[in-house]
């Protein structure tokens, strides 16, 4: 395949690329690249920006005492003095016990300072409910979903561990699908300090369609707070998602950290977020073929699906074909660079996410393999590929340490943030924008 088969709308552009189009007739797996770009446009004159409906849920835990909770208080009127009654807030407030400091409520003055003032006498007390809270919060703001043209989000902080009613990860991020799905509210995370746990606020905020953020100090709460919200009311694409049709038999494995559910035996949907103009992701997929007996042809079909101004958008479908063939011919077949170069990369964060969670339970020998398994699928296209040597130095690097110890929580915390926010294009909010730059 020569060229990226493409199709382009005045809101959303998709791009399919496969590794290679042969495919061997035993079976084997293939990557596909999705490059998905929300079209770069300049607003007209006058346009007013998107409202918003936010829920701000925080956590009142017992340890959020001291600084944490009071920047936090601080950290909301940052949100508050930045809407206006176009927008409109709901806060809660949690530890064991639910508390909806305010209901959602045009964000007038006489709001705001409501809020202020309820505010003023939060304190820090018992456990942590965060389930509860976090759905009394999307609970608050969810008639406001019903505007096509309001950018809902609920925005979750905590500092520690769910420990009082649900508490499983995986149905969390589940119901956080769910309420993204039938409620149409996006979910992000924010964790402070080193004690929260990583992996429940990232798989929340990736089912949710959000961000997960790592907040080192409270100096990061009002930063990556306002530089979300910011990107809310700059958002050209709602509720964008990958649609993908397979042919029954075709199994497919997403390498990239997105959300992804099956609707029947050959649709599959990726949960994209909202994009803002010009913004671009990055997604890959693996799909296995199962064998064949003789000549034969796979078809895949893809195209976007978003929301916009309150109408419903799509791409055209992007076909891509691909073909049984012996072995020599298979084996000639040249990977493509440009989806190696995202495979590569996704398959290093994963690998490396993977590592710190199995040295952090103490099997560093795990971790150890898992980093060398790795290592080693990148090592035939790092020769040819900057960034992918620079990967797998990163693997060596962490190789090493998490191998030789337990991982620390601040650094399985540091890991988990940078792979999440590298895997699904986001931006650093903790810091300025002059300031932005990658991580080696």
């Amino acid at each position: 395949m020569d060229e990226m088969q493409q199709t382009c709308t005045p809101v959303a552009a998709l791009s399919a690329l496969p590794e290679r189009q042969l495919i061997n007739l035993a079976g084997c797996w293939r990557y596909v690249y999705f490059h998905i770009r929300a079209t770069a446009v300049t607003p007209p004159e006058g346009r007013v920006r998107n409202p918003v409906g936010l829920a701000l849920v925080v956590d009142r835990s017992g340890s959020m005492s001291g600084d944490k909770i009071e920047t936090a208080k601080q950290a909301v009127v940052a949100v508050l003095d930045r809407l206006d009654e176009r927008d409109r807030v709901a806060v809660v407030i949690y530890d064991d016990v639910i508390n909806v400091l305010h209901p959602a409520a045009p964000a007038s003055p006489e709001v705001k300072a409501a809020i202020r003032e309820a505010l003023a006498e939060v304190e820090a007390r018992a456990f942590t409910a965060l389930h509860q809270g976090w759905l009394t919060g999307c609970q608050a703001i969810a008639s406001d979903s019903a505007d096509t043209r309001r950018v809902t989000r609920c925005f979750l902080l905590t500092d520690g561990l769910a420990n009082v009613g649900v508490t499983d990860p995986e149905r969390i991020a589940a119901d956080a699908a769910r309420v993204r799905e039938k409620a149409l509210i996006t979910t992000s995370t924010f964790g402070i300090g080193t004690d929260y746990d990583e992996g429940l606020l990232g798989p929340m905020a990736v089912a949710g369609g959000g961000q997960f953020h790592h907040l080192r100090t409270t100096r990061d709460m009002t930063r990556a707070f306002t530089g979300e919200l910011g990107e809310m009311t700059e958002v050209t694409a709602r509720g964008v998602e990958l649609e993908l049709e397979l042919a029954p038999g075709v199994d497919i494995d997403l390498l990239s950290d997105y959300w992804s559910a099956s609707e029947g035996a050959s649709r599959f949907r990726i949960a994209i977020g909202d994009l803002i103009s010009g913004e671009e992701r990055h997604i890959v997929a693996r799909l296995r073929f199962p064998p064949h007996r003789g000549p034969g042809e796979w078809l895949m079909r893809a195209r976007l699906l978003w929301r916009t101004d309150g109408a419903p958008g799509s791409t055209d479908w992007v076909d891509l074909r691909f073909t049984y063939a012996a072995d020599a011919a298979c084996n000639a077949e040249e990977p493509d660079r440009t989806v190696m170069h995202w495979a590569c990369l996704h398959d290093a964060e994963r690998a490396k996410r993977e590592a710190v969670a199995r040295s952090r339970r103490g099997d560093l020998d795990g971790a150890r393999i898992s980093l060398c398994a790795a290592s080693a699928r990148l090592d035939r296209f790092a020769a040819m590929d900057a960034d992918v040597s620079m990967a797998m130095s990163s693997i060596q690097r962490m190789q090493e340490r998490v191998a030789r110890a337990p991982a620390s929580s601040a650094f399985a915390k540091d890991v988990s943030y940078i792979s999440y926010r590298r895997t699904r294009g986001q931006r650093d909010h903790r810091r300025a924008k002059d300031e932005q730059g990658d991580e080696s």
